[in-house]
């Protein structure tokens, strides 16, 4: 059985960064702030909230070199059903256009989709519905107006996190981790609400520990989909927990889903097997969930040419407090900046800038112990032999490095306090071509 502390670290490591909630929150209110102040726009524009994973606090941090995370904005417009949807998409897409870090803001079935740095943005307009209770999705191909609910997802969202002693959540964020670690490339396993809600309807009793959840979660699922649906070649339906009428699984395919469900089996049964011990999670979740301490010291001996490190074989973690860090960008000629407002804009660093990394907000009670980890990843960093990644004990609050190569990088600062990693933050350092 792995430790409760092993669990509290896997979260840890693919829960998002302070550094990119924060950076979220920044391109929502820049976007909201342009839209409520448009010349034109101003008129029709009632508010501005974020919806999907990231207001529902379920959202988890991409793999590196696995795309980008995915950030849903509704806006709600004045308008009416009386009003084309489409020409209500086609308004936001003009408005949104104009302003240069929104260039690449292309025209989808439900929304407007934006590329920027690090994140895939779906701007959805919606209007209020008939009876002004909830909201109505706009269609670019089919000029209707269709009934949905973004307020209630997170209301019915923290509903059971609250009823199933705050475990609902957690259990979400790991089921997405291990549907992005397995689902392979030709299939499409349940995501999103569709997967929330399977996750909802399948919760054991609360007194569990988090193995005992995950595992009691997973049984449920396949006992309630395998004998009775994908065993018979049925596709079952999951109803939205909003609008009963929605079925969540009606774009997906009886195939995709009956992989979903004998992956999820095999992996119990690899459990059943191996025993729930960290080997066997670390092969269901990958190399994110921690090794036993055993392992990981004797992994930390015979490292070569990678030589990265994780906080969690060096210290217990168990997060308790706030820790921010920015960097400061400089360059001769060039007029400082700070990396995460620069980074809002959807841009990249450029060669030939020095970074001073440092510690922005710490709520740790002094004495605590200072840890940097610099981590720089992709083709480029290989062939130089570049990679880094050790953690390195400086006590000082401040970290300098340089800009050199193309490619991802990421700076991690740990804060340590009788012998316990007990604050952590990530800022990711994306470096341009030239």
């Amino acid at each position: 059985m792995a430790k409760q502390k092993d669990f509290d670290s896997f979260l840890s490591n693919i829960e998002p960064s302070a550094t990119t909630v924060s950076y979220i929150s920044s391109v929502q209110y820049n976007l909201r702030d342009y839209l409520s102040n448009h010349t034109t726009y101003k008129s029709v524009h009632v508010q501005t909230f974020l919806s999907g994973s990231y207001a529902k606090h379920t959202s988890i941090r991409p793999k590196l070199n696995d795309g980008k995370r995915d950030v849903d904005i509704v806006v709600e417009t004045s308008y009416s059903d009386e009003d084309s949807s489409c020409d209500v998409l086609q308004e936001l897409f003009d408005v949104l256009k104009e302003k240069s870090i929104y260039a690449s803001a292309k025209l989808q079935k439900h929304s407007v989709g934006i590329e920027m740095q690090g994140i895939d943005i779906d701007v959805v307009p919606v209007i209020r519905s008939e009876d002004g209770t909830i909201f109505c999705i706009g269609s670019n191909d089919v000029d209707e107006w269709i009934l949905t609910d973004p307020k209630g997802h997170i209301k019915w969202s923290s509903e059971v996190n609250a009823n199933n002693n705050n475990k609902y959540k957690p259990l979400v964020k790991m089921l997405k981790w291990w549907r992005r670690t397995n689902c392979p490339d030709n299939k499409k396993f349940p995501k999103g609400l569709a997967l929330e809600k399977i996750i909802a309807d399948h919760l054991p009793t609360s007194d569990m520990n988090t193995e005992n959840h995950l595992i009691g979660t997973m049984q449920n699922i396949v006992s309630t989909y395998k004998e009775d649906y994908v065993d018979k070649g049925i596709m079952p339906p999951v109803f939205d927990p909003c609008l009963v009428e929605n079925d969540l699984l009606s774009d997906y395919q009886f195939a995709d889903f009956s992989s979903f469900i004998l992956l999820l089996n095999e992996h119990l049964e690899l459990v059943a097997q191996d025993g729930a011990t960290n080997d066997a999670w670390r092969t269901i979740f990958g190399k994110e969930f921690p090794q036993d301490e055993q392992k990981a010291s004797a992994s930390l001996l015979t490292k070569t040419a990678d030589t990265e490190q994780f906080i969690e074989q060096m210290f217990p973690v168990e997060i308790r407090f706030n820790l921010k860090i920015d960097c400061n960008v400089t360059q001769d000629g060039w007029r400082p900046f700070t990396l995460l407002r620069y980074l809002s804009g959807g841009k990249l660093l450029r060669h030939n800038k020095n970074l001073d990394f440092y510690i922005a907000q710490c709520s740790v009670p002094e004495p605590y112990l200072i840890y940097w980890k610099v981590r720089n990843v992709g083709e480029v960093a290989e062939r130089k032999n570049q990679l880094r990644g050790q953690i390195n004990k400086t006590d000082s609050s401040h970290q300098q490095e340089h800009t050199n190569f193309y490619g991802p990088h990421f700076v991690e600062c740990y804060i340590v306090k009788n012998g316990v990693c007990v604050a952590r933050d990530r800022i990711d350092v994306p470096i341009g071509v030239n």
